[in-house]
């Protein structure tokens, strides 16, 4: 018999265990060396789509901000990226152990894109959740959302597995579960979890009609020229961003926190190389911590050997791949813990081209506009003075077209119309309409972030750099032999940095 012949569907359980994750991830594992068509004998589209269903619902009732509460004797351990790379998921639970009632796992995002089994690790961690729900906790990554998963490989992905008869309703239950994720958690009330950086408030409505007239009629572009500093109570309130978020109106905090950077330099201020997001200094690090009674503002990468494909002409760098440890009683000195890739990795092809500009890569070309956003048609920091003319185009051109489309809906259009064009364009494409994906930009190289020193992170001499998603960081992360993050304040800051070997990049305040 072929290995496909016999492969075994997994059967959805009567109750979600850890028994049933353990055969899942045996499953998925068989399947992921027989083909990409393998899949869908093993996880039919009904089945996937009920887990993803039933996980989704479960994401639904968790708030913006989880407050992990770990109980006595327990430890956190906090995984970053891990980019559709599932026998690295894998080799790293048996590292750092499968998660229980003493083993809590945040995963801080980017569970899809690049590596060639997205899928599989969102089914997987899924799963997880399902079977231990306040044990294993999800976070949201800039990848979990409709734009970077139409050009990064993973709806490829679906389509290769499924096919054109079955992909659209295994998509379409991921995005709802990416819609329904948690932006960040806050570790025992003293480190906080988030996988791209600091944010600003939600947009503050005025009320009375005169000068906040206009901002009423054009609610998406409210509150742009507003940069200042969020706290935690803006992030508890604030939703989750929906199904694409695009740094408009109420989905600015959303973006901020999955596309911001840290930067060398002081202050705070629009992100203008990704076109989304903010870059913040270490004086902004530590006032947010301060501020906000917290000690550690963290994110780490978890993807080893990334990415899986690169063109053959480029030299890998087999990067190791770090997860954050952190135990009681201080919550905020993470334990660096390493591992290396599991290779062999089976055959596979990239669902992309790997030509496209990467979102976490940084371009030559001075700008970025690798996040994906900044085709969405949004005023500069002009946007005051701009307001009146935005609303007279809009009208004009409703009028145009005979609609009756009154100034409010006219402008909260044109703000996100090329964003949702593309997005339903690529939709109705087969992955080849993904695979040529050109972006055009131009972005300065952001400097290099303060570093200091962590247990175990990386060897002593390696440029480790502050892992948000940033362009720059990972690219120096994956040069070295290994990876991780921390940032904080305070004397076990201090300590760390004195008495370490190996060297991270942290936002130091």
């Amino acid at each position: 018999m072929t290995a496909q012949q016999e492969l075994r569907p997994l059967e959805p359980p009567a109750a979600w265990t850890p028994a049933w994750c353990a055969e899942a991830a045996a499953a998925l594992d068989a399947a992921s060396r027989a083909g990409p068509a393998a899949l869908k004998a093993v996880l039919p589209q009904e089945v996937v789509c009920g887990l993803l269903e039933r996980c989704h619902q479960l994401l639904q009732g968790e708030p913006t901000l989880l407050e992990v509460a770990p109980p006595e004797g327990a430890r956190v351990v906090v995984v970053g990226d891990t980019h559709g790379q599932f026998h690295d998921v894998c080799r790293m639970l048996e590292v750092v152990g499968s998660p229980s009632p003493s083993n809590l796992l945040v995963f801080n995002g980017d569970f899809v894109d690049r590596g060639a089994w997205g899928l599989e690790t969102l089914v997987l961690l899924a799963a997880w959740k399902l079977a231990l729900p306040a044990a294993v906790f999800l976070l949201r990554g800039n990848h979990e959302s409709a734009t970077c998963t139409l050009m990064y490989g993973f709806k490829g992905e679906l389509l290769a597995k499924y096919g054109k008869r079955d992909w659209r309703p295994v998509y379409a239950a991921c995005k709802r579960l990416f819609s329904s994720l948690p932006l960040a958690a806050r570790i025992a009330e003293a480190t906080l979890v988030l996988h791209g950086g600091l944010f600003r408030r939600q947009p503050q409505r005025g009320g009375g009609q005169g000068k906040n007239k206009r901002k009423r009629a054009l609610p998406l572009l409210h509150g742009l020229e507003d940069v200042t500093l969020g706290t935690l109570e803006d992030l508890r309130r604030a939703g989750k961003g929906g199904m694409d978020p695009n740094g408009l109106g109420v989905a600015r905090l959303a973006s901020d926190v999955l596309w911001s950077d840290p930067v060398a330099e002081p202050g705070f201020r629009t992100n203008d190389a990704r076109g989304v997001g903010m870059v913040f200094g270490p004086d902004v690090t530590e006032r947010f911590l301060t501020e906000n009674g917290l000690r550690l503002l963290m994110t780490v990468f978890s993807a080893p050997d990334y990415p899986q494909f690169m063109p053959d002409d480029t030299e890998r760098y087999n990067n190791l791949a770090a997860v954050a440890v952190l135990t009681g009683p201080g919550w905020a000195t993470p334990d660096m813990q390493q591992y290396a890739a599991a290779h062999p990795r089976p055959e596979a092809q990239p669902y992309y081209d790997l030509w496209v500009p990467d979102s976490d890569e940084e371009w030559e070309p001075a700008a970025s506009d690798a996040s994906g956003m900044t085709d969405v048609q949004r005023p500069t920091a002009s946007v005051a003075s701009d307001a009146a003319t935005f609303q007279d185009d809009t009208q004009a051109a409703a009028a145009a077209a005979g609609g009756e489309i009154d100034s409010l809906q006219a402008g909260s259009a044109a703000a996100a119309a090329a964003a949702a064009a593309a997005a339903a364009a690529a939709a109705e494409e087969d992955v080849s309409a993904d695979t040529g994906v050109a972006l055009e930009g131009a972005g300065a190289s952001a400097p290099a972030p303060l570093k200091m020193r962590l247990p175990g992170a990386a060897p002593a001499g390696g440029k480790q750099e502050h892992e948000c998603s940033s362009p720059s960081r990972k690219r120096s992360r994956r040069q070295q032999p290994g990876a991780g993050m921390a940032s904080g304040s305070g004397a076990a800051a201090e300590k760390d940095a004195a008495s370490a070997d190996t060297a991270v990049t942290v936002e130091a305040a």
